[in-house]
């Protein structure tokens, strides 16, 4: 397109040489091979083209020819030119940049960046020591180029207003790089290219997108920390730079001051103070820390110096420790981003071997814990949560927190094992949380906030790990109050899940709730999953769920209904003859606690039953083995007795032995005798010699000669005729006599019927076959009722 081509318009007022520089350009555009001379004349063309559109009252490059083509063009002969030489193609271009961010449109951000990045490469990545070299030409196009490139910059900050925090902010971030290299030459070029860009903001009054400038924190750590550099050029320019990022701040940020005279003054300081040594630039560092960093940029702060930290050269380690140290000298003021902190600490504490360093961390995160404790105490519980394999990194996170009685408390618990070992790491993690009830200096409520928010699926985090940590925390009063009932709706849609260990922290959650008056209600809202989850097969569910069940108990009322009463009754019956003696005692130790419950005006048929049923049960048992279970028992009788309305029955079962208690009963409770025999008859098989002695003892005493079931004497051989016996072989002669008596019983009276034999249910030995009187009486016709089921052999 020919420069006549355009619009009437567009020609109108052009100068003949800008017409000519104008149908330059677009014939440039379209050619494909340009020697140096021609690049170089198509620089000046745009140069003169820029000119001319500024003059025009119609300020629009695009109404001439694309700005964002013709931008890309001039971007092209940047990074055409060698790394390895400095020519005048380099600067030219640059100044182009310049000129064309003077006039509309603006650039878009994308190609804003892409133009300052191959800025900054094509100049930083220039041999080093040109700005020395014995060459002056090399020297003068060495100066010239670094100016275009700072006016290229300052021009895209600006583009015809107050210059851009934001453009800023790309600018340093694509700087920054540079400077954190470890060439030096590099880290120079950088940091002079990042003071005169400062040194520039800094001289405006009003500067926009000054809301959106959030790198503070980091600039000045890292100016900081390069102020003690190695190289005298890096830290010289490091702290010139610093200088002029004070200046940015007393301008920008000058709400933080009292009055104008307190800025003056401010700046009267830093100028008297420029280029000052290490512990002035600290001095200024900790005042504006305090000052006028906001609360981001403050914990942006400690989070690079504590990863400074990491250094392996202890050169390096100095500098941000120093620094860290002076800051937390002083109160400490508000900050955001707290867990970000403890997280970065997490994270870093391990790659540390510098104790003062060590010892800077621990005294930050006291600061930070009596500041932020609730926010401290939960970003603990997440790590925990999330990473348990750093151990000792947590242990040093709690204890520098100001913790050491939970950390004693914890190793004394064996925690930290527990919390190595996978199979063993919801034990541990149940003892974290319990060190937390113990002492009320660990604020909960922030914690049980976010356990809740996890339970509920509106944070990440293992459900299983929220629940151990919920479960022991619930003894706190004021956590179990917290809970609402769609926690209580969710625990117990967990519970209907066939895996044991949601079940049993669900159960001891349960639990806790009836520790608490004014959770009983949410106790009694998980009773039907506690009822059920007694019957599972796993033991420690069973276990979790007496626990859970004795909570019931504790909390029951005149109000409550009695058929709460047989369902617990008769879920806890089967269990006094369970195998395990922790089973057995629990069971037994409820039944005693619910009858001491009842009042016998409440009573109703159905409940007598079960007491009636737990009668010889708990007799025989006050013959177990386990101490816990015989004492048990004997409680149990006494508050049946109590129930029933026994008095001589209740008199002989605080300190009697069973024999007598066994014939008080049978004494005060004549009709229920049938039913007694039932029950003593299914104890012949069990697997305690001494309860099934007791058994058969009983049986005895239900049998009269004259062919009636009433109480009498068993007709049992003293022990001086069983002696030399073994247990077993008591039991077994004394079940043929009981034999025997029974079938002189029935076979002596006139008045055997069927129907009194059907009586005597299964279990009664020699059924099958009897011997009496030296014959034998074989009875097979008769339909043997299964009252109850005899125990194994």
């Amino acid at each position: 397109m020919d420069v006549n081509d355009l619009p009437k318009a567009a020609r109108l007022g052009f100068l003949p040489s800008e017409n000519a520089a104008l149908n330059f350009i677009l014939r440039f555009l379209k050619s494909k091979n340009q020697d140096e001379a021609t690049k170089m004349a198509f620089l000046k063309c745009v140069i003169i083209l820029c000119s001319a559109v500024k003059s025009r009252e119609l300020n629009n490059m695009d109404y001439y020819c694309s700005k964002a083509i013709l931008a890309e063009r001039v971007e092209m002969l940047i990074l055409e030119e060698p790394a390895v030489s400095i020519s005048s193609m380099r600067q030219q271009a640059m100044f182009c940049i310049m000129e064309m961010s003077r006039v509309d449109p603006k650039f878009q951000p994308l190609q804003r960046m892409e133009l300052i990045q191959s800025g900054i490469f094509s100049l930083f990545s220039l041999p080093p020591n040109l700005e020395n070299d014995n060459n002056r030409d090399i020297i003068r196009l060495y100066s010239q180029t670094v100016r275009a490139l700072d006016e290229m910059l300052q021009g895209l900050m600006t583009e015809t207003e107050n210059p851009s925090m934001l453009v800023f902010v790309e600018i340093t971030e694509i700087i920054m790089p540079w400077i954190l290299s470890n060439k030096i030459f590099e880290r120079i070029r950088a940091l002079s290219t990042l003071c005169r860009q400062l040194r520039f903001i800094s001289s405006f009054p009003e500067l926009r997108h000054v809301e959106n400038f959030k790198i503070g924190g980091n600039l000045m750590v890292v100016l900081g920390l390069f102020c003690m550099d190695g190289s005298y050029e890096v830290s010289s320019r490091a702290s010139e730079a610093l200088h002029y990022f004070f200046k940015f701040f007393v301008n920008q940020r000058q709400s933080s001051l009292k009055n104008e005279e307190q800025r003056c003054k401010l700046l009267k300081d830093l100028q008297k103070d420029f280029q000052s040594d290490w512990t002035t630039c600290l001095q200024y560092i900790v005042k504006f820390f305090q000052t006028f960093l906001n609360p981001e940029e403050r914990a942006t702060v400690i989070i690079l110096c504590v990863k400074a930290m990491t250094a392996e050269c202890k050169f390096k380690i100095w500098a941000p420790v120093e620094m860290l140290e002076r800051i937390i000298d002083k109160p400490l003021p508000e900050l955001d981003k707290v867990s970000d902190v403890i997280e970065s600490i997490h994270y870093n504490l391990g790659f540390i071997r510098d104790l003062c360093a060590i010892q800077v961390i621990e005294k930050t995160l006291q600061e930070l814990t009596q500041k932020y404790t609730d926010e401290v105490m939960l970003m603990l519980i997440t790590i925990q949560d999330r990473d348990h394999c750093t151990i000792e990194t947590l242990k040093t996170l709690i204890c520098s927190a100001g913790y050491e009685y939970q950390v004693s408390f914890m190793k004394n618990q064996r925690t930290w094992e527990l919390l190595a070992n996978p199979e063993e790491y919801l034990k541990g993690i149940s003892m974290i949380a319990k060190s937390l009830t113990i002492r009320s200096c660990w604020h909960i409520r922030p914690i049980v906030s976010l356990i809740f928010s996890i339970l509920r699926g509106n944070e990440e985090g293992s459900l299983i790990t929220a629940l151990a940590i919920l479960a022991e925390i619930l003894q706190k009063t004021e956590v179990a109050i917290m809970t609402d009932e769609t926690i209580i709706e969710l625990l117990k849609r967990w519970a209907q899940k066939n895996d044991p260990v949601i079940q049993q922290l669900v159960l001891k959650a349960a639990g806790n709730f009836g520790l608490h008056k004014e959770t009983t209600k949410f106790l009694r809202m998980l009773q039907p999953c506690i009822l059920n989850c007694c019957f599972s097969k796993h033991f420690s569910v069973v276990e979790e769920a007496f626990l859970a069940l004795r909570g019931i108990i504790c909390n029951l009322t005149w109000t409550d209904s009695v058929t709460l009463l047989i369902e617990i009754s008769c879920i806890l019956r089967p269990f006094f003859d369970d195998e395990s003696e922790e089973l057995r005692y629990r069971s037994v130790d409820m039944f005693g606690a619910l009858l001491a419950k009842v009042k016998k005006r409440f009573l109703m048929a159905p409940f007598r039953y079960q007491v009636h049923c737990s009668l010889v049960p708990l007799m025989l048992h006050i013959q177990d083995e386990n101490t816990s279970v015989a004492n048990a028992s004997r409680d149990g009788l006494f508050h049946a007795a109590k129930i029933l309305v026994c008095p001589r029955f209740k008199s002989v079962c605080i300190n009697k032995d069973m024999f007598t208690i066994g014939m008080t009963l049978l004494e005060e409770q004549k009709d229920k005798i049938p039913w007694f025999l039932s029950q003593s008859l299914s104890y012949f098989h069990y697997p305690q010699s001494g309860i099934r002695l007791a058994a058969v003892w009983l049986t005895t005493a239900y049998l009269d000669t004259d062919g009636t079931l009433l109480c009498r004497q068993p007709k049992i051989a003293p022990d001086c005729c069983t002696d030399g016996m073994s247990e077993s072989f008591k039991v077994e002669h004394h079940s043929h006599v009981a034999v025997r008596v029974g079938i002189q019983c029935f076979s002596g009276s006139a008045h055997l019927t069927q129907h009194q034999f059907m009586q005597i249910p299964p279990g009664f030995p020699g059924f099958s076959s009897l011997l009496v009187s030296n014959r034998t009486i074989v009875f097979r016709d008769i339909h043997i009722p299964q009252f109850a089921k005899p125990f194994p052999n």
